[in-house]
């Protein structure tokens, strides 16, 4: 179960290619990606062995235990893409429900996000690692299979088979936060866990605003739905930093007492400040005989890098820091067309807080598939960027992530606006 390398060469010919848009992948690109992204999620899964006991890893409250996760990437895509899904109205509802019974009997009730939540995934009795893995292996030979048959290359057909390779590429991420969460090292097979360094501050950007289109506006490809519909709209002049908050700038605020300071902090901030045994971000901490700061990456605990981005912080950290430098977050517009210009933004490293909550976009409609974003609405914050976690093909400017203001796991920080 180390991986599947070969499973696309039974469906197709012509060997590797390299498609340059992840958002218009066709079908042979799309099974390539499809046995990547699984690749990637074995890999990361790699270090929990094979044994029961080794996957029943203490509880985090801001993640999913590993083995729900790689059921759950199994499950999302066989029912979306495999089992016939149709809408039931009931009362006026539209509900979903399958016409085809799952290939691993109770994985709804176990897998189903919308069915177990946060605090059950930790508490249900799920199969055997085995049990999980084949399930998982035998649904990509599933989505391989059907997608070899599909009539077409159309946006409409791949639509559920896209979604499901996005979808499986961010968990991957989650659960290599879930590792550093339990300071355990990734396998060697797993990508690189090393953030892209910025060399220093790296000054700031200079942007004239204007009219802009935030969200997806291109007439095919893949888009997620919090991106529709395009929101045409105006934004000032900004003044933006080129690269995230380095963990130099964030230790000054640390040594001028920022976590002693409630003045710096909002009321929210304030209230979680007080919760916390926190003077300093996640990982963090002091080397006992030499004082010198130190942070665990992975179970390892290395000197502080000052040049590398500051990152599992807060959004009150991140707000409570720019209140203290006299900057601000920027909101979503002011990020999206930064990154869009392509004038030298360094991003892709980390995720990034921004100042904007995370809602839906005027003329939003839901559809029975996006619960998971419905769910988020008016709880979350919105983030952008992706991180050294992600696979390249989630980088894209108009992609909109969301996380709750006190997530300090997922591997984000933040960069700051002039006020």
């Amino acid at each position: 179960m180390s991986g599947f390398p070969m499973l696309p060469d039974l469906y197709f010919t012509g060997g590797k290619a390299a498609w340059s848009d992840p958002r218009r992948l066709p079908r042979e690109g799309l099974a390539q990606a499809l046995v990547e992204t699984r690749n990637r999620t074995l890999a990361w899964l790699a270090p929990f062995g094979q044994t029961r006991r080794a996957w029943d890893v203490p509880r985090q409250y801001d993640a999913d235990p590993p083995l729900w996760t790689l059921g759950h990437v199994a499950w999302h895509a066989e029912w979306w893409c495999l089992r016939g899904v149709r809408q039931v109205d009931r009362g006026g509802v539209p509900v979903p429900v399958a016409s085809e019974p799952s290939l691993l009997d109770g994985a709804d009730e176990w897998f189903d996000p919308d069915r177990i939540g946060p605090d059950e995934r930790w508490e249900v009795t799920l199969p055997d690692v085995a049990v999980v893995k084949r399930y998982a292996a035998e649904v990509l030979d599933g989505l391989l299979r059907r997608v070899a048959l599909l009539p077409d290359d159309n946006d409409l057909t791949l639509y559920p088979y896209r979604r499901a390779l996005f979808h499986e590429d961010a968990q991957g991420e989650g659960l290599a936060a879930l590792l550093q969460a339990l300071g355990m090292a990734p396998a060697e097979s797993a990508p690189s866990t090393a953030a892209a360094r910025p060399a220093g501050h790296g000054g700031t950007l200079q942007f004239p605003g204007g009219r802009f289109t935030l969200g997806w506006s291109e007439a095919d490809g893949f888009a997620w739905p919090d991106e529709l519909p395009p929101q045409p709209t105006y934004v000032p002049a900004f003044e933006m930093d080129v690269a995230p908050v380095s963990n130099a700038q964030f230790l000054e605020f640390i040594e001028d007492g920022g976590y002693e300071r409630p003045v710096w902090w909002s009321a929210s901030g304030r209230q979680w400040l007080m919760t916390q045994e926190r003077s300093s971000p996640r990982y963090w901490s002091r080397h006992p005989d030499s004082r010198q700061w130190m942070v665990e990456r992975f179970g390892t605990l290395r000197t502080l890098n000052p040049d590398e981005a500051v990152r599992h912080v807060t959004l009150f950290e991140a707000q409570a820091w720019c209140a203290w430098a006299g900057r601000r977050l920027p909101v979503e517009s002011e990020w999206e067309l930064a990154a869009t210009q392509n004038r030298g933004l360094q991003w892709g490293a980390l995720r990034e807080w921004t100042a904007t909550p995370y809602e839906p976009y005027a003329g939003f409609t839901a559809a029975p598939s996006d619960g998971e974003f419905v769910g988020r609405f008016g709880t979350h914050q919105a983030v952008r960027g992706v991180s050294f976690a992600s696979p390249s093909r989630l980088r894209h400017a108009r992609a909109r992530w969301a996380l709750m203001p006190e997530d300090d796991l997922a591997f984000v920080g933040f960069r700051t606006c002039a006020l």
